[in-house]
């Protein structure tokens, strides 16, 4: 056990709200790797509008995080949301945001006795603690493109475009969770860069308890078309209304927390919003799905994203039909089908139900049945320790 080690997550997830993503899964093997871990909550890049669709309960998560400030999450693992001015733009205001956040990190470390940490960044809006944290090893982790996300301003996007670079020219390594990522951050920067694909914790998707039954999806007929994940305007919800009205007997089955009005989707009898559902429940909803699928808009973001939902379909045994992303395509062409368009992605959805995928499936499952996590993270925690 590395006992006097630790590790400062500076990251995009509220750890209170979302769902474990790889940048979860990586933080947690440090963890079980001996180290004490401090999660800083995100700040964010704009205020919320009020206009859209959730922002007064994304305003509640968000006061409910805060009012957690410092919070035990298990032994050794320790969760903190900052306090910030609710105001991003340049000037004194940003200058008095870098100095709270400065001063509350350094009280923090004081009172874990947190020294010499590595810092985990998993969002350049943390990238001035780069400043004033004397650390063992600094890693920054991209899982998305995220000076590409949705509904930045372009001053804001600006912003965030220094911040990322102040990460990548000044961090000792860069994990790249997709080749288009890796291949653009090479031609960046000097810092060491690497592929560090998704891994997936195969034994808790593929052994899950299988008699077990959620009520809420137990009587809904087959064939059941299935997706989990945040619902919001990065989805193709035009490619949902089309496969929906277009086979009234598939019933399509979404899972996750819902950011957004979908007028006449929200009225189809064959579409189900089963809300957000505990990442513990996600295998038994899932194994309940006779096709999963993933199906976003082609935004840049997306683009250079590898969606780690693709191997936990995979690792349940389960056909996968994709709109296009260039991972997908490179690394589970053959396991999975990709959609060019809505008419290919209904024509791979009918084959899926009528087809013997039983090949495919048997080699989605070879893929990734001997993926972990741990594994991974063991080896470059090795590497780490030894460059000390």
């Amino acid at each position: 056990m590395n006992k006097y080690k630790s590790l400062i997550h500076f990251s995009g997830d509220d750890f209170w709200i979302s769902n474990p993503h790889s940048r979860f899964h990586i933080t947690k093997a440090f963890w079980k790797l001996g180290y004490k871990v401090l999660w800083v909550n995100p700040i964010g890049v704009r205020f919320p509008s009020l206009k859209k669709k959730g922002t007064s309960s994304r305003i509640l998560r968000k006061v409910k995080s805060l009012a957690k400030l410092l919070r035990k999450a298990d032994d050794n693992f320790y969760v903190f949301t900052p306090f910030i001015i609710p105001s991003f733009k340049k000037g004194k205001i940003q200058t008095l945001n870098n100095l709270l956040v400065q001063i509350q990190i350094k009280m923090i470390q004081f009172i874990l006795k947190i020294k010499n940490p590595i810092l985990f960044y998993t969002s350049p809006l943390y990238a001035n603690t780069l400043d004033f944290i004397k650390s063992s090893s600094t890693i920054y982790y991209y899982s998305d493109k995220y000076t590409h996300f949705r509904e930045l301003s372009d001053e804001n996007k600006e912003f965030l475009i220094s911040l990322d670079e102040k990460l990548y020219k000044n961090v000792n390594l860069i994990l790249c969770a997709s080749m288009l990522l890796y291949n653009d951050l090479k031609s960046k920067t000097n810092v060491e860069v690497r592929y560090f694909p998704h891994q997936v914790d195969f034994e808790f998707f593929n052994k899950y308890e299988k008699n077990h039954v959620p009520e809420d999806i137990k009587n809904i007929p087959k064939p059941i078309i299935g997706y989990y994940g945040t619902l919001t305007p990065s989805n193709d919800w035009e490619l949902i209304e089309y496969l929906a009205l277009k086979r009234p007997d598939y019933n399509f089955v979404l899972i996750g927390r819902k950011e957004i009005h979908l007028g006449k989707i929200d009225n189809l009898k064959n579409v189900f919003f089963l809300g957000k559902k505990d990442y513990g429940k996600l295998p038994a909803y899932a194994s309940k799905f006779d096709v999963c699928i993933m199906f976003w808009t082609m935004k840049e973001w997306i683009k250079n994203s590898s969606p780690l939902k693709v191997k936990e379909y995979l690792a349940l045994k389960k056909p996968v039909v994709s709109t296009y992303i260039s991972e997908v395509e490179k690394k589970f062409g053959e396991v999975v089908s990709i959609a060019n368009n809505k008419e290919e992605f209904l024509q791979y959805l009918d084959g899926a139900l009528t087809k013997d995928n039983s090949a495919k499936l048997e080699k989605g499952i070879e893929i990734v049945k001997k993926e972990s996590w741990n594994k991974v993270v063991a080896k470059l925690e090795k590497e780490i320790s030894n460059k000390v």
